[in-house]
Order: C-alpha cells, then structure tokens, then sequence
C-alpha cells in the first residue's frame, strides 16, 4: 500500500509534465478533467472500502508515555523491589530498563521497549534529511529549445527523474517482488545505497557545473536522483511503519515527514548562500553533508537492534508469576495459621 501510495506522486508529475507539451488552452482543461477524476475516485473509494479501514481508537499517548518513563528514568538510579529471576540476567538493566515492572517500575516491559524503539528509530531520519537537501538543491541548467518541448520537460521540469522513478516503481511492483522477493535486501541496506546513489548525484551535479554544455550529464543527474527517491522515499515509511508500534505509527510516520521538511529547509538555506558565494562551493559543501551523513546512518544502521514482537511463551515470567503466586499463598497461610491459634488460645483462657 505504501509503494502504491508512493506511485500517485511521480504518475501526476509525468502527467503534468507531458501536458503540457499542449497548448495552454487544452492542458488546462485537462488539468481540471483529471483533478475532477481523481476526486471523484477517492470519494468513491472511501464509501466502498471505509468499512475496511482500521479504525481503532488511541488508548495510550505516546507523548505521555514517553515523557513518564524519562522522568522515571531520572529519578531512580537503582531497581526497586527486584524480582528474584531478573538476577540470572548477564547484562545490568539501562536507567530506562529500571521503569518495567519486573525491577519495580511503574510501566510493563512492553511499554519500556516501545519507547526505546522511538528512540533508536529517531536518528535513522538523518537519511530523509539527507535526501531532500540534496534533491531541493537542483537548479535547472542545459540548453532550452523551446518553452514547450521534451527537451524543455526534461532539463525544467526534471522530466527524467519523474519517469526514472516510475519505472523504478512498475519494476520492483511487478518484477522484483514477484520474481525475486528472496532476493531483495534488508530495508536498511535500501536506505544506505539510497544515500550512496544521493552523494553520486551531488558529485555529478557538481560536474553538471564544470560541464555545463553536457546535456547528458544532466540526465544522469536526473536518474540517479530518482533511484535515490525510489530507495529511500518509501522504504523509510515501510521501516518506520514496520517497527513503530501501532499507537505511535501516526506519530513516527509525521516525524518522518517532518525530517523531509527539515532537509528542504537545510537546502533553501544554502541557495540562499548563492548569493554571497559562488554555486560550485554550495554545491561542494553539499557533497561533504552526503558523505557525512552516508557514514553516520552506516554507523547507526549496524548498531540497529530490530524490534522483534514475538508471541512465544515467556517462561522466565511465568516462573517468575508462579513463585510470586506461591510466596502470596504462603503468605495468606501463615496469617491465616496465626489467627486460629490466638482464638484458640482464647478459648482456653476463657
């Protein structure tokens, strides 16, 4: 659904590209035909298929879970009232293990895990960042024919990046994961050759202003740009949909977006530097944020532990639940034992 979804973005501008090899007349009124179309189907569609749509209400705040296990994580710097089982473990619980209930916290081991998820997912978003300062810093260069022509459609309205990632799309759709699902790699390694393909395209960017007459150069620049919207784009929601929990989804998929924002506004802030310096050092300082970001994510993908949401028996807990049942018993015995032998003893005095 997330590929499909992606695919509506480089349909529309391939469209919109293509009309306007029209004249002005026609292409705008083919623009209203089609807004009017689309709206219809989504009107459409969500009668049909609204009963389909997960509509489950949110029962926890992720802003406020979040917030109390750090705050708990604060204020205790020791376990308190420890489960006896929790001693054969190797490692020593982190500050923010301290919150589950089996050392004595207030939250379930569930919750502890889920926010320590946002926060291992959180720095993986410097890809997007990344991605989006590259792509917004594109200016249109070649030689123009004409205001309406293919060679117009491709240098100044990026045409080629549009139909390389549509392509990109109907192959791994239709072909990839229909022939060779085996052999497609792990969402991070999508990413991290993503953001190779991204530092290509600056560095030929860079010779696009050396060589500035070479038309095809640009194409090229187009191409690997849109190899780097295809492997990136939509495998960072797919990561971040698979391994967010359900109730933070909402949240993470925004802060996914919000990274792209970020990485736009990183972009308009170096054009913006054009003025004052020349486009070659812009575009230099560029590459050095690719490649810095490149080694980064490399670094923060290996250290990734996967949240992995198993729905095996927990035996250390149910041993842990057993003995905790048993010493409650025992418990409840002895009190229950103490109070028959005062009324026996009173018995006898009276």
């Amino acid at each position: 659904m997330i590929y499909w979804n992606f695919a509506a973005y480089p349909t529309a501008w391939v469209l919109s590209d293509w009309l306007l090899l029209l004249d002005t007349v026609t292409a705008e009124l083919a623009f209203i035909i089609t807004a009017g179309v689309a709206l219809s189907l989504i009107l459409v569609s969500h009668s049909l298929f609204k009963h389909k749509l997960e509509n489950m209400s949110l029962i926890k705040n992720p802003i406020k879970l979040i917030v109390r296990v750090l705050c708990y994580a604060r204020k205790h710097k020791y376990p308190e009232n420890r489960s006896a089982l929790t001693y054969w473990e190797e490692e020593a619980p982190s500050r923010l293990d301290l919150g589950k209930d089996k050392y004595g916290g207030p939250f379930t081991e569930e919750e502890v895990e889920d926010v320590k998820t946002f926060f291992r997912i959180l720095p993986l978003f410097i890809a997007t960042i990344g991605f989006t300062s590259a792509l917004f810093l594109w200016q249109p260069l070649g030689k123009v024919v004409s205001n309406f022509s293919g060679h117009y459609i491709i240098f100044k309205y990026h045409g080629a990046y549009h139909i390389t990632v549509l392509l990109l799309f109907f192959i791994y759709q239709f072909i990839i994961r229909g022939c060779f699902h085996k052999y497609i790699p792990s969402m991070l390694t999508r990413i991290n050759a993503g953001l190779v393909f991204a530092l290509l395209g600056c560095i030929t960017q860079l010779l696009v202003h050396i060589f500035a007459s070479y038309d095809f150069i640009l194409i090229i620049r187009q191409m690997l740009f849109g190899i780097t919207c295809f492997l990136i784009y939509p495998t960072s929601l797919e990561f971040t949909v698979a391994q967010s929990p359900e109730y933070m989804r909402g949240m993470m998929v925004g802060l996914c977006y919000s990274s792209m924002g970020i990485g736009s506004i990183i972009a308009f802030m170096l054009l913006f530097l054009i003025e004052k310096w020349q486009y070659y050092y812009i575009i230099t300082i560029s590459c050095a944020f690719q490649l810095l970001i490149l080694v980064v994510f490399v670094i923060l993908a290996k250290r990734y532990k996967y949240r992995v949401r198993e729905n095996e028996v927990n035996i250390v807990q149910i041993v842990d639940d057993h003995y905790q049942r048993y010493m409650e018993q025992e418990d409840e015995y002895k009190r229950h034992k103490v109070t028959l032998e005062n009324e026996a003893n009173y018995v006898i005095n009276d």
